[in-house]
């Protein structure tokens, strides 16, 4: 695989790689180090290959709490991180996942020192059966898809051109009619304004008609003339 170009995107045979899925034993489990305990944990998992590999489950929150029902969520809905007396628990859809859980998990290639997956789905892998479809899966995908070099010919890369131009005209017409739209806005505002100025001034002039001069100003009983 090469080196990533953009934003968590790595080519493999020029085929764009976003997403890495992989299946495997849970070996260790636990918030990260130091300051980022409040950021994210670590899940650990050792997928046949010859080493572990991180999983790293970003949290949004660092509160710790006993009761299930407080358990700090995650960025993934049905992911939750429980801590009690510093010891860090996984808990999917409600069901624990521990040290001897065998996964599957889809997510974002990174990197932090090492490359890491960042998780972005969890599933428990119930059978041996269900592990074996995976890797079956997995293998046909490669052997039919990966393994062939992707080219992107001149007809994608002009209908491509096309789209990216369309898009861009269409946020630039956005841009346009939103600063058109915004200066209507507040030329009906200045005039609304101005109309209700000269009402306000209209009544006063009403209200003051007749009115003895000097009386617009009270003033306190000390100040008062004898």
């Amino acid at each position: 695989m090469s080196l990533p170009l953009g934003q968590d995107v790595y080519f493999l045979l020029n085929h764009p790689i976003q997403y890495a899925y992989l299946c495997g034993l849970v070996v260790g489990f636990g918030l990260a180090p130091a300051k980022g305990a409040d950021t994210y944990a670590i899940l650990e998992l050792d997928d046949g290959s010859g080493c572990t590999i991180e999983i790293k489950i970003p949290r949004q929150s660092g509160e710790s709490n006993r009761a299930f029902g407080d358990t700090p969520e995650t960025l993934i809905d049905n992911v939750k991180v429980g801590v009690d007396i510093g010891i860090a628990s996984l808990y999917l859809d409600k069901r624990p996942v521990s040290v001897g859980s065998v996964v599957r998990v889809k997510g974002t290639i990174t990197k932090f020192r090492e490359r890491q997956i960042e998780l972005k789905r969890l599933f428990l892998v119930d059978s041996t059966d269900d592990e074996v479809r995976f890797w079956a899966r997995l293998a046909k995908h490669r052997r039919e898809v990966l393994s062939k070099p992707w080219v992107f010919t001149p007809e994608q890369q002009a209908s491509a051109d096309a789209k990216a131009a369309a898009a861009e005209q269409r946020a630039k017409d956005k841009a346009r009619y939103d600063r058109r739209a915004n200066a209507k806005h507040s030329s009906r505002e200045a005039r609304n304004q101005a109309k209700q100025d000269a009402l306000d001034k209209q009544q006063t002039a009403i209200l003051d008609t007749g009115a003895l001069a000097g009386s617009e100003t009270i003033r306190a009983p000390w100040e008062q003339q004898v």
